[in-house]
Formats: structure tokens, C-alpha cells, sequence
């Protein structure tokens, strides 16, 4: 039997036009995406508050939107801090010039099938002004 089951976002005083926005993710199954942003040069996800029914490990990457063509996937990044009380904090450096690029969850637990992700706090930081 397969069950389906649906992730929810919910966008938090956060315009779809902006690059920085905040967020929680309820739910995801692996090959959820997040909602899509524009940005050049660098981008930074940051999850705090993560549960899951699975191991506590859950591997983020991040993919340029090209319309038309297969989208640009760039490094994974494994989360584990989130699931013990701290943020897991993800960076990519990225290509020049302005794009749209969104998250995707690769795996949940070291698995790519099953397990269910919840983010109580999801912030992508689009400025590199951190320590």
C-alpha cells in the first residue's frame, strides 16, 4: 500500500519578492521543495527545532531554477544540529548574476524514502555578513 502525504510551508511575513525569508516546514517528505527566491553570489538555510520519526539527520541542497531546462543542483549539506537543540546552518556559494534558487530535502534520516521532516524555524539568508 502507498501512502501519500503532503508537506505544508508556511511563509511567515515573507513576500515572495524578498531574498531573506523565514519559514516552517511541517511534515516534508524527501524531495520536498521550498518556495523559490532570487539571488546572486551567496545564500545561506537555516534550520532550528527539527523532528523527525527517523533517525536525527536530515541532507539539504540547494538547486537553481532554469525555466525551460533541467534545473542546477549544487552541494548537500547533512543538517544534524537542529535535532539536538542548536541550528543547523547550511552555505552555498554561487554563481554571478541574478537567479532563482530554491532547497531541496534529499534524504531524512540516511533514507531516501519514509521518514517525515518537521522545522519548527526555517531562515534563508541571502547577505554574507556573518562571523
Amino acid at each position: 500500500m502507498i501512502v501519500g502525504s503532503a508537506a505544508v510551508i508556511t511563509l511567515a511575513l515573507a513576500p515572495i519578492a524578498e531574498a531573506n525569508w523565514s519559514s516552517s516546514i511541517t511534515g516534508a517528505s524527501v524531495g520536498f521543495e521550498s518556495r523559490r527566491w532570487s539571488e546572486e553570489l551567496y545564500s545561506q538555510v537555516l534550520f532550528t527545532g527539527c523532528t523527525t520519526d527517523g533517525s536525527k539527520s536530515t541532507d539539504v541542497q540547494m538547486w537553481r531554477d532554469i525555466s525551460l531546462q533541467p534545473d542546477e543542483s549544487y552541494d548537500n549539506k547533512t543538517f544534524t544540529a537542529c535535532f539536538n537543540g542548536g541550528t543547523s546552518n547550511g552555505e552555498w556559494s554561487l554563481p554571478s548574476g541574478s537567479h532563482n534558487y530554491y532547497f531541496k530535502i534529499k534524504k531524512i534520516g540516511g533514507s531516501t524514502f519514509g521518514p517525515q521532516l518537521s522545522v519548527k524555524s526555517v531562515y534563508q539568508d541571502t547577505s554574507k555578513v556573518d562571523g
